[in-house]
């Protein structure tokens, strides 16, 4: 980060600390910008910062004097306190690599943006909002409340989020479970994986696979250029819409849950190990089927996708359709 590391350089680090009164402030802004952020919440009063810079050089003075020079600032403004990295300005050294990993301890009730690239970002344990903009990296969110996360090029994955979370990312794969409050999910070339999820869940992916599993709430995904995998084994699932656009949809209902599905494949064909009444009509197929009394409403539309249901939530997608009616 910052620069290139090559065989036989000097490698410089220096460690620094900080602690910070946060009273008074509803909200902690973390700046950074090469190098890991970590965010942890307390019961504590103020923050405490631990940063732990490492320079590599062509030799050591080169190391230790830009090393030096790198600093935490913290500053407040208005009911917000922004926790900055300052770097030295005019790097022209093509040798010179150098990287910041930030570990902040802070307490727990404010709300924390942590805006970073080229490192990895974690917020874990925050009562308040949280959101991150990060690059090249990967993000986890942890027990957190309100959470939104902007990503590109890194994985994102949240758990036990109490309130509504947010994700837009590209390049990397999104890993959402135990949410407890709405979510949202907007993915590009990754793959989707949403389980035990305690409120709704809408899901737009492209160029890459879903897997939903639901407990309860309302489940929408739309999907292109990838499949879609979903099970329904839960009876205080609302409903459950799946659009898929050139991929295969994987339905697994359990025995015991009821429902009605309404299902269409245009320009794809349906396979169903569940005896349904598979209907061709032009160049679609469709089904219409329900199971017990009440349920989720289960809708797919599938555009060039081949639709596969089956029974057993633990089995394998049978492999031939059934004669069509």
């Amino acid at each position: 980060m910052g620069g290139v590391v090559l065989a036989g350089q000097s490698v410089v680090t220096r460690r620094i600390e900080k602690r910070i009164p946060l009273a008074g402030y509803s909200k902690a802004a973390v700046i950074h910008r090469y190098g890991d952020v970590t965010v942890i919440g307390t019961g504590d009063a103020h923050a405490v910062v631990d940063a732990l810079v490492r320079v590599t050089a062509r030799d050591r003075r080169l190391a230790e004097e830009f090393a030096g020079k790198v600093e935490i600032q913290a500053t407040g403004q208005g009911d917000s306190f922004v926790i900055a990295t300052s770097y030295p300005p005019d790097v022209r050294d093509p040798q010179l690599g150098y990287e910041v990993h930030m570990s902040i301890r802070m307490p727990a009730g404010v709300a924390a943006l942590v805006r970073n690239a080229f490192g990895d970002v974690r917020i874990v344990g925050m009562d308040g909002d949280c959101r991150v903009v990060n690059r090249y990296g990967e993000v986890e969110v942890d027990r957190c409340d309100r959470s939104v996360v902007e990503n590109t090029y890194g994985r994102v994955r949240l758990a036990q989020t109490r309130g509504l979370a947010v994700v837009r990312n590209s390049y990397g794969d999104v890993d959402l479970r135990l949410a407890g409050g709405p979510v949202q999910v907007t993915n590009r070339y990754g793959t989707v994986h949403t389980e035990q999820s305690a409120d709704d869940v809408t899901i737009d992916n492209q160029f890459g696979n879903v897997f939903a599993r639901s407990d309860r709430g309302a489940l929408s995904i739309a999907n292109r250029y990838g499949d879609v995998n979903a099970w329904v084994d839960d009876a205080e699932l609302a409903a459950l819409s799946i659009m898929s656009r050139l991929g295969r949809v994987n339905l697994s209902l359990g025995e015991q849950v009821p429902f009605r599905i309404d299902a269409t494949a245009r320009q794809g064909r349906i396979v169903s190990g569940l005896p349904f009444e598979v209907r061709r009509v032009g160049t679609a197929q469709e089904v219409s089927a329900r199971q017990g009394a009440g349920g989720p409403q289960i809708d797919i539309r599938g555009v060039w996708s081949d639709l596969v249901i089956h029974g057993d939530v633990s089995e394998p997608a049978p492999d031939s359709p059934t004669v069509e009616r």
